[in-house]
């Protein structure tokens, strides 16, 4: 293929571009006297209506040197001819003549711009001779750049970008695309190589240089206000900062691109968008708002009838609730995959559902159900030449058969797997397929076994896993235990345990950055939603301007009419009779908005401004509402209610002003409401005092509930302040009668707790009663 390359590189060589350097060194004349030599030689006639496409070519092609004029008559009635009966092939060699022909005449521009399209037709047929093309128009890059045809040179570096991009050779993509840069001043086509760049690094999966030049996209699109293209960059750059681990700056990015997509008419765009949010609500642990986003984007799919989307969605939906540990819901989605049409469903997405339905029927024991699932995700997986999930799915057969105490098959599939791992390079992959082999072979080969587990003690330390580190530790206890090396296996031991120090405390932190996370998620869509609510009340005001606007010029028309009505009776009273049809539809629309507006009153009436919680005249309609329920149904169910008040909340206002002491009221409900979810209501009953109500909640869910929230106020982080909190529970099952004596008893176990000093949870008893009276 080299030879070949060599070989006709330098045919075009001998016979194009030197003749023509050697033409202008001897006969230094300008291109406009080149091409009026040109004109001087009057073209052949040529009878061409016999001829076929090919025979006309080879025509064109034979007098190429001796009348050039005629043979670019013929080139261009070939690219006619194929323009009309699609004859590729012969059209790319018309273009590549005229390439050929105009560079002998001196025009750089329309050389190239023929060499270009001759380009993207070989490129297209996955002929060779693109190669042998992109060659000679290197070889013209010189001369262009000495005419300044930016143009032409932008576009064959774009040409040959896309070239190794296709190929899957990123960096020289990026190079490539690098140098367009310096060719094109206007803010489309930066924008575009920009977005180029950006893709090309995400092939190379350098997330940090994907997000860049995917923002310096976004400004290039932001100056040309090109919607479509900046919602969707944000989006990418969201996805981008997703997998760098900032979810919360993901989610900013998210929420922008949902904004736009707002705007247009992008439908395909805005449930990528969705999907993305999903994901990233998934990560930070509002599952509700995952739940939100894959819901909408499934309801898209089945109104277009994408059966693979519906699949895609299901899977993601099944994914959350196999977080939340619920696996009967979790195995309906995958099951709702597993019965779509086959054919019609990307094979990896089956084989997702396979996999998990898998993996929960191994948790369950069901081990004959999980190994006929997961055994079709991984024939699937082979059948798509996908190492990395077949080294998963390798190393959960491997865990199957295990269980089944089949360890001839299960070290089996633990080296398949360790072998695919290895050949795609994923390190986790191979560390975790290591260890499981190592402990099946323990007992078999403990050499072997101690080979493996210092090799993934390597990788752990190489990638930094100290999960894995630990696995390691804790087989190499056990292992060197069995072979009667107590002071090595005491050794393991010893840094077991201080590895799993360290381990608590990353999860401490990491649990930390996730409730950061999670609030600064509920700070940004309550901002949107203030930004939102006062767009509506502007858009309010200024439509109620206009509707007075409005009434004031039809008042003014009726009195002009009245002075002109003697003598246009008539016009008048048809003008009046329209005129009150207005006023009808401008009083409507006031009507509707005055209604809308006085829902958002009912929204902002039932809620505590500063907080965002629920009001006392809220509190105390919720209980009427139960007790009522109560009284109508004969019998109880279990229903638990609290009262929590902040410790010595006085002092922080006092010390750090009223402000501090708000930002503190407002951390202190964020918590409650996180820790409560969907379980129960929140309202502040005045002050530093908060109630809770939890329905359907056994009291001793109502004092776990409490200890989590007196745990995590303790923990928090007040903007350096540290606060606690005293909680008093009480339940309808001792025997309440109505909310206020139900209130009366949680008040009377929140004296006890600040009795006790504070930081307390109590629940109430009669006994308390008798201490209080």
């Amino acid at each position: 293929m080299l030879n070949i390359l060599y070989v006709r590189s330098r045919v075009i060589f001998s016979r194009i571009i030197f003749p023509l350097f050697f033409m202008m060194f001897i006969f230094p004349i300008s291109p406009v006297k080149a091409l009026e030599s040109n004109v001087e030689t009057p073209p052949q006639k040529i009878e061409t209506i016999h001829l076929s496409d090919t025979e006309l070519f080879n025509k064109a092609k034979s007098i190429q040197h001796s009348d050039p004029n005629s043979s670019r008559l013929l080139a261009n009635e070939v690219l006619n001819r194929t323009d009309k009966n699609n004859h590729q092939e012969v059209r790319a060699q018309a273009y590549s003549l005229l390439g050929e022909l105009n560079l002998t005449s001196q025009k750089i521009v329309d050389s190239m711009s023929s060499f270009l399209q001759a380009s993207l037709i070989y490129k297209d047929l996955d002929d060779e001779r693109y190669q042998e093309i992109n060659h000679a128009m290197d070889n013209l890059l010189p001369l262009a750049k000495q005419h300044n045809v930016t143009w032409s040179i932008a576009n064959i570096l774009i040409n040959k970008g896309d070239e190794d991009f296709d190929k899957k050779h990123y960096g020289d993509a990026i190079v490539q695309y690098t140098r367009v840069l310096e060719y094109v001043s206007n803010s489309k086509s930066i924008a575009q190589t920009y977005k180029k760049i950006a893709e090309s690094y995400k092939g190379l999966n350098d997330k940090g240089q994907t997000a860049l030049f995917y923002k310096k996209s976004l400004t290039a699109y932001t100056a040309l206000n090109d919607k479509k293209n900046i919602a969707r960059i944000l989006n990418a750059i969201a996805e981008a900062e997703r997998h760098l681990g900032n979810d919360v700056i993901a989610l900013g990015y998210s929420a922008q691109s949902l904004e736009v997509y707002a705007q247009i008419d992008d439908p395909k765009g805005y449930v990528k968008a969705l999907n993305g949010a999903g994901i990233i609500y998934r990560n930070i642990g509002r599952y509700e708002k995952s739940l939100a986003n894959f819901y909408k984007a499934y309801l898209y799919y089945q109104k277009v009838d994408d059966v693979n989307g519906i699949a895609k969605s299901s899977i993601q939906m099944g994914l959350i609730y196999t977080r939340l540990k619920k696996f009967k819901e979790a195995r309906s989605f995958y099951q709702l995959t597993i019965y779509l049409p086959k054919e019609e469903v990307e094979a990896k997405t089956l084989a997702s559902a396979y996999r998990e339905i898998g993996v929960i029927d191994l948790n369950a024991g069901d081990y004959e159900s999980a190994k006929a699932m997961v055994l079709k995700a991984h024939d699937i997986y082979e059948q798509e030449n996908d190492k990395t999930k077949q080294a998963l799915t390798a190393r959960i057969l491997g865990n199957i058969c295990r269980d089944q105490k089949n360890e001839k098959q299960a070290i089996a599939y633990y080296k398949d797997s360790l072998v695919d791992a290895v050949a795609v390079g994923n390190k986790m992959y191979q560390i975790k397929a290591q260890i499981s082999l190592a402990s099946m072979l323990i007992k078999k080969d403990p050499k072997q076994a101690i080979h493996l587990l210092n090799q993934s003690l390597a990788l752990s330390n190489e990638i930094n896993s100290n999960p894995q580190k630990l696995s390691v530790y804790s087989e190499l206890r056990r292992l060197e235990k069995l072979r009667g090396n107590f002071e090595k296996s005491l050794s393991y031991a010893e840094k077991e345990i201080a590895l799993s120090s360290i381990i608590e405390q990353e999860k401490e932190d990491k649990e930390l950055v996730f409730v950061k996370a999670t609030l600064s998620s509920h700070k940004m869509e309550m901002e949107l939603a203030s930004l939102k609510e006062k767009a509506k009340l502007d858009h309010l005001e200024l439509e109620q301007k206009n509707n007075e606007i409005e009434i004031a010029a039809q008042v003014s028309k009726i009195s002009e009419l009245e002075l002109v009505k003697n003598k246009y009776a008539n016009l008048a009273l048809a003008l009046l009779l329209a005129m009150c049809l207005l006023l009808v539809v401008i009083i409507y629309r006031r009507f509707s908005a005055s209604k809308k507006r006085n829902r958002e009153l009912d929204y902002l009436v039932s809620r505590d401004p500063l907080t965002n919680s629920y009001n006392r005249r809220i509190l105390y309609e919720l209980l009427e509402r139960d007790f009522g329920k109560f009284a109508n149904s004969g019998s109880f169910n279990e229903y638990c209610f609290m009262m929590i008040d902040i410790d010595f909340f006085k002092n922080v206002n006092d010390a750090h002003g009223h402000i501090t002491g708000d930002t503190v009221l407002c951390d202190f409900a964020n918590i409650l409401q996180n820790t409560i979810a969907n379980r129960g209501t929140v309202a502040r009953f005045g002050g530093e005092e908060f109630c809770v109500v939890l329905p359907d909640s056994s009291q001793e869910i109502a004092m776990q509930v409490a200890e989590n929230i007196r745990k995590k106020v303790e923990l928090y982080n007040f903007d350096n302040i540290s606060i606690t909190c005293s909680i008093g529970v009480t339940s309808v099952v001792f025997g309440a009668k109505s909310p206020k004596e139900l209130m009366h008893q949680a008040d009377v176990a929140l004296y006890q707790s600040k009795t006790m000093g504070r930081n307390q949870v109590t629940i109430w008893n009669e006994a308390l009663e008798k201490n209080n009276t």
